[in-house]
């Protein structure tokens, strides 16, 4: 039965063609087929090979993904669609840090790429930096955004008010004009007479170390469980004006709509001059909330009582309620004000006094690659009876001005060095209380 040529053109049987043409054909046939180039080359655009790596990274696909961005690297440095794709692409390796690296390199150029920040929010939140985080999710409220992208913002702001794990740290080192806030009176009158003041009660310099810190550990269901504490520590030359504070609580968070709630309460206590100053037990809750699409609240009720071992007079409570308003003024500046009212109950009520506090703040990010923040408060403290010493009702009325300057490019490991500048001067009806306190220094910071 005869056979078939097949597709080919290369069969098994073939009559009237010699067997050695049919072999040269054969040849023929292979040796162009392997002529032939494996991989034919394609010439794509920009577009495309960001819009390729850009899938490939959806998709998974980190190893073509890292190859593209390289070549457009080389064609395109400095490139910001390339480097943000940079950047993608490590934070979906899990790379947070390398992530974090380029984000910020691009906001030092331009501070105004709200995509960019949000990203780099979303980084530092999966590396558990959140203090730096929830900085950078409130600055992006200040953008026009769609409601879901608002709804996501708010949603990580309660997961790091509420749920999480962190630990914020500042220090400062510079000399302070006047650390244990002295008189700057050379003479006080005391029923009628008038007394020179000794040098050491008077206001004196000194150079010191001021570092604050404040953690918290979640925990339990949902991780609406904590811990939180905070400590203060004031260390000056020769000792005089050395203060230490910490506060230790436990406490639960939860939700209600798009309202966090939290309560907690534990000990605190303070130390003065390397000695005890007070110790007691405080109670607090808190709410934050948004209101309209740029601000942001938060409010607080506390209850305290001191116990002051070697100023029995001084032992009592203290009642505190106050309210924050964060707004976003544009996608690099935000600006806050806060009031606070107090009241304490003292063992002798000539301590006892009623207090109002107020702050007004503003933070911009400059160009510059220099964040810079600038507040003024003022508070008032009326006392319930006048003292015995001066025959006078006291009234003590503080401003204070603070500058903060942070060179957010200049960051190790976190931390970005930041330069002071404070002054404050606090007016008493009794000149004794009357005083003005100025720092200058330098230090770090995480919150940038």
């Amino acid at each position: 039965m005869p056979g078939l040529a097949g597709n080919f053109g290369c069969g098994n049987r073939i009559t009237r063609v010699p067997r050695l043409l049919l072999l040269l054909v054969c040849l023929g046939v292979a040796l162009n087929a392997f002529a032939q180039p494996p991989f034919q080359s394609l010439t794509i655009g920009y577009d495309q090979a960001v819009g390729l790596a850009a899938k490939w990274i959806l998709d998974k696909q980190f190893g073509p993904a890292r190859q593209m961005l390289a070549g457009l690297e080389k064609a395109y440095p400095n490139n910001p669609q390339v480097l943000f794709l940079e950047g993608q692409l490590a934070f979906a390796e899990g790379d947070y840090q390398t992530a974090i690296a380029i984000y910020r390199r691009m906001l030092s150029k331009d501070p105004s790429l709200t995509r960019v920040r949000l990203a780099l929010a979303r980084a530092l939140f999966a590396a558990g930096d959140y203090s730096a985080a929830r900085y950078h999710f409130e600055i992006a409220l200040g953008q026009i955004l769609d409601q879901q992208a608002r709804r996501n913002i708010y949603a990580y702001l309660r997961a790091i008010q509420g749920r999480t794990s962190w630990l914020t740290f500042s220090a400062s080192f510079g000399e302070d004009s006047n650390p244990n806030f002295a008189t700057d009176a050379r003479t006080v009158d005391i029923l009628g007479t008038t007394f020179v003041l000794n040098p050491d009660a008077r206001a004196k310099k000194s150079f010191g170390t001021v570092i604050d810190a404040q953690g918290r550990y979640a925990f339990g269901e949902d991780n609406r469980n904590f811990v939180s504490g905070a400590l203060e520590h004031r260390n000056y030359a020769g000792s005089y004006a050395d203060f230490d504070a910490l506060e230790l609580t436990l406490g639960r968070s939860w939700v209600v709509g798009q309202t966090m709630w939290t309560a907690e309460a534990g000990p605190v206590l303070a130390d003065y001059q390397q000695k005890e100053l007070d110790h007691g037990a405080m109670v607090r809750l808190t709410n934050a909330r948004p209101f309209g699409e740029r601000v942001l609240s938060t409010s607080y009720v506390s209850a305290t009582r001191l116990q002051f071992p070697d100023y029995s007079y001084l032992t009592g409570e203290q009642y505190w309620a106050g309210t924050t308003m964060r707004y976003a003024v544009n996608p690099t500046s935000g600006a806050w004000m806060s009031v606070s009212w107090g009241r304490n109950l003292a063992h002798d009520a000539t301590y006892s006094y009623r207090a109002v506090e107020g702050t007004l703040g503003y933070s911009k990010e400059l160009a510059a690659r220099l964040n810079v923040r600038l507040q003024l408060s003022a508070n008032q403290y009326v006392y319930d009876e006048p003292s015995p010493l001066f025959g006078i009702e006291r009234r003590d009325q503080l401003v204070q001005l603070d500058l903060v300057l942070t060179a957010r490019d200049w960051n190790f490991h976190g931390f970005a060095p930041t330069a002071s500048l404070s002054w404050g001067r606090n007016d008493s009806t009794i000149p004794l209380y009357s005083y003005t306190r100025q720092f200058a220094g330098l230090g770090l910071t995480r919150q940038f």
